[in-house]
Protein backbone atom coordinates (compact mmCIF):
# COMPACT_ATOMS: atom_id res chain seq x y z
CA UNK A 1 0.00 0.00 0.00
CA UNK A 2 1.10 3.85 -0.36
CA UNK A 3 0.41 6.86 1.37
CA UNK A 4 1.34 10.11 0.44
CA UNK A 5 0.19 13.66 1.10
CA UNK A 6 1.27 17.25 2.68
CA UNK A 7 0.01 19.08 5.49
CA UNK A 8 0.77 22.88 6.42
CA UNK A 9 2.00 23.47 9.95
CA UNK A 10 1.61 26.91 11.66
CA UNK A 11 5.10 26.19 13.54
CA UNK A 12 8.75 26.88 11.80
CA UNK A 13 10.42 23.70 10.67
CA UNK A 14 12.39 23.77 13.79
CA UNK A 15 9.76 23.12 16.12
CA UNK A 16 8.19 20.50 14.03
CA UNK A 17 11.06 18.80 13.66
CA UNK A 18 11.30 18.77 17.47
CA UNK A 19 7.61 17.97 17.49
CA UNK A 20 8.11 14.93 15.48
CA UNK A 21 10.45 13.63 17.72
CA UNK A 22 8.73 13.91 21.07
CA UNK A 23 7.56 10.83 22.77
CA UNK A 24 4.75 12.99 24.75
CA UNK A 25 3.64 15.12 20.83
CA UNK A 26 4.12 10.98 19.39
CA UNK A 27 1.61 9.46 22.36
CA UNK A 28 -0.70 12.09 21.90
CA UNK A 29 -0.76 12.16 18.00
CA UNK A 30 -0.34 8.30 16.87
CA UNK A 31 -4.20 6.33 17.07
CA UNK A 32 -4.66 3.84 20.11
CA UNK A 33 -1.40 4.26 21.42
CA UNK A 34 -0.67 3.40 24.98
CA UNK A 35 2.99 3.80 25.59
CA UNK A 36 5.75 5.22 23.73
CA UNK A 37 9.53 5.06 24.68
CA UNK A 38 12.31 6.70 23.60
CA UNK A 39 15.27 3.92 23.43
CA UNK A 40 17.80 6.73 21.80
CA UNK A 41 19.58 7.21 18.88
CA UNK A 42 16.27 7.25 17.16
CA UNK A 43 14.86 4.48 18.14
CA UNK A 44 10.75 4.86 19.47
CA UNK A 45 9.18 1.56 21.27
CA UNK A 46 4.97 1.96 20.97
CA UNK A 47 2.37 0.21 22.08
CA UNK A 48 -0.58 0.29 20.30
CA UNK A 49 -4.72 -0.87 20.08
CA UNK A 50 -6.39 -0.57 16.90
CA UNK A 51 -9.40 -1.84 15.34
CA UNK A 52 -8.96 -2.99 11.46
CA UNK A 53 -12.30 -4.10 10.22
CA UNK A 54 -13.73 -5.77 13.62
CA UNK A 55 -10.65 -6.95 14.67
CA UNK A 56 -9.05 -4.89 17.53
CA UNK A 57 -5.64 -6.03 18.15
CA UNK A 58 -2.63 -4.75 20.46
CA UNK A 59 0.81 -3.63 18.48
CA UNK A 60 4.12 -3.79 19.72
CA UNK A 61 5.70 -1.72 16.90
CA UNK A 62 9.49 -0.22 16.56
CA UNK A 63 10.11 2.90 15.42
CA UNK A 64 13.51 3.85 13.94
CA UNK A 65 14.17 7.48 11.95
CA UNK A 66 17.50 6.96 9.78
CA UNK A 67 19.13 9.23 7.21
CA UNK A 68 17.88 12.41 9.43
CA UNK A 69 18.81 15.67 8.07
CA UNK A 70 17.33 18.29 10.86
CA UNK A 71 15.13 20.20 10.21
CA UNK A 72 14.43 19.17 7.16
CA UNK A 73 13.62 15.24 6.32
CA UNK A 74 14.26 11.92 7.71
CA UNK A 75 13.15 8.31 6.67
CA UNK A 76 11.00 6.58 9.16
CA UNK A 77 10.91 2.53 9.28
CA UNK A 78 8.51 0.65 11.21
CA UNK A 79 7.70 -3.09 12.17
CA UNK A 80 4.32 -3.64 14.15
CA UNK A 81 3.35 -7.10 15.77
CA UNK A 82 0.13 -7.79 16.78
CA UNK A 83 0.84 -11.41 17.25
CA UNK A 84 -1.87 -14.18 15.36
CA UNK A 85 -3.66 -11.28 13.69
CA UNK A 86 -0.51 -10.03 11.85
CA UNK A 87 2.12 -7.98 11.18
CA UNK A 88 3.36 -4.35 9.09
CA UNK A 89 6.21 -3.27 7.75
CA UNK A 90 6.71 0.06 6.13
CA UNK A 91 8.66 3.00 5.64
CA UNK A 92 7.99 6.88 5.15
CA UNK A 93 9.86 9.49 3.97
CA UNK A 94 9.19 13.05 5.43
CA UNK A 95 10.20 16.02 4.42
CA UNK A 96 9.67 19.75 5.88
CA UNK A 97 9.34 22.70 3.95
CA UNK A 98 9.40 26.44 5.01
CA UNK A 99 6.37 28.09 4.24
CA UNK A 100 6.40 31.96 3.03
CA UNK A 101 4.22 32.72 6.15
CA UNK A 102 7.03 31.12 8.85
CA UNK A 103 5.17 27.57 9.06
CA UNK A 104 5.86 24.33 7.55
CA UNK A 105 4.25 22.51 4.65
CA UNK A 106 4.99 18.81 5.60
CA UNK A 107 5.47 16.37 2.71
CA UNK A 108 5.09 12.40 3.76
CA UNK A 109 4.94 9.01 1.49
CA UNK A 110 4.52 6.26 3.09
CA UNK A 111 4.56 2.70 1.52
CA UNK A 112 3.93 -0.31 4.02
CA UNK A 113 3.15 -4.08 3.61
CA UNK A 114 0.73 -6.11 6.43
CA UNK A 115 0.46 -9.78 6.55
CA UNK A 116 -1.53 -12.36 8.70
CA UNK A 117 -5.07 -12.45 9.20
CA UNK A 118 -5.13 -8.35 8.89
CA UNK A 119 -3.58 -8.65 5.11
CA UNK A 120 -6.18 -11.15 4.88
CA UNK A 121 -9.07 -8.60 4.67
CA UNK A 122 -8.12 -7.24 1.33
CA UNK A 123 -6.76 -4.58 0.16
CA UNK A 124 -9.27 -1.53 0.13
CA UNK A 125 -9.97 -2.48 3.58
CA UNK A 126 -6.65 -2.11 4.87
CA UNK A 127 -5.68 0.73 2.55
CA UNK A 128 -8.50 2.14 4.13
CA UNK A 129 -7.66 1.92 7.28
CA UNK A 130 -3.83 2.76 6.69
CA UNK A 131 -5.42 6.04 5.23
CA UNK A 132 -7.66 7.02 8.51
CA UNK A 133 -5.32 6.04 10.54
CA UNK A 134 -2.55 8.61 8.74
CA UNK A 135 -4.95 11.36 8.36
CA UNK A 136 -5.76 10.86 12.09
CA UNK A 137 -2.28 11.40 12.79
CA UNK A 138 -1.77 13.96 10.98
CA UNK A 139 -4.87 15.94 12.27
CA UNK A 140 -4.09 15.73 15.93
CA UNK A 141 -0.17 16.58 15.34
CA UNK A 142 -2.18 19.80 13.51
CA UNK A 143 -4.21 20.45 16.32
CA UNK A 144 -1.09 19.80 19.01
CA UNK A 145 1.04 22.35 17.05
CA UNK A 146 -1.44 24.91 17.03
CA UNK A 147 -2.36 24.17 21.34
CA UNK A 148 -5.91 22.79 20.63
CA UNK A 149 -4.49 19.10 21.79
CA UNK A 150 -3.27 18.81 24.93
CA UNK A 151 0.04 16.89 25.34
CA UNK A 152 0.76 14.12 28.76
CA UNK A 153 3.89 15.05 30.24
CA UNK A 154 5.62 11.87 30.87
CA UNK A 155 6.85 13.57 34.38
CA UNK A 156 5.25 10.99 37.21
CA UNK A 157 3.07 12.41 40.14
CA UNK A 158 5.81 11.51 42.46
CA UNK A 159 8.58 13.23 39.98
CA UNK A 160 6.80 16.29 40.39
CA UNK A 161 6.38 16.36 44.03
CA UNK A 162 10.17 15.39 44.34
CA UNK A 163 10.50 18.44 42.29
CA UNK A 164 8.79 20.57 44.89
CA UNK A 165 9.81 19.68 48.06
CA UNK A 166 13.62 20.23 49.32
CA UNK A 167 15.35 18.13 50.70
CA UNK A 168 14.38 18.62 54.79
CA UNK A 169 10.77 18.68 53.75
CA UNK A 170 11.45 14.90 52.24
CA UNK A 171 13.17 13.84 55.65
CA UNK A 172 10.15 15.01 57.86
CA UNK A 173 8.00 13.80 55.62
CA UNK A 174 9.36 10.20 55.76
CA UNK A 175 10.17 10.76 59.68
CA UNK A 176 5.90 11.11 60.01
CA UNK A 177 5.22 8.43 57.45
CA UNK A 178 7.23 6.04 59.72
CA UNK A 179 5.60 7.60 62.87
CA UNK A 180 2.51 6.60 61.66
CA UNK A 181 3.24 2.99 60.47
CA UNK A 182 4.49 2.29 63.94
CA UNK A 183 1.69 3.46 65.92
CA UNK A 184 -0.47 1.49 63.30
CA UNK A 185 1.40 -1.49 64.03
CA UNK A 186 2.03 -1.19 68.01
CA UNK A 187 -0.99 1.69 69.14
CA UNK A 188 1.68 3.45 71.22
CA UNK A 189 4.91 4.37 70.99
Amino acid sequence: MDIKGKWLLPTSPQKTWEALNSPEVLKACIPGCESITDTGSGHFEIVQVLAVAGFKTRFSSTLTLEDPNPPHSYVLRFEGNAGSAGFGLGRALVALQPTPDGGTQMNFQATAEVGGAIGQLGKDTVDGTAQSLAETFFSRFDQVMRGQLPVEDSVGMLDRLWDLLPPWGWAVSTLVLVFIVYWGLHGTW
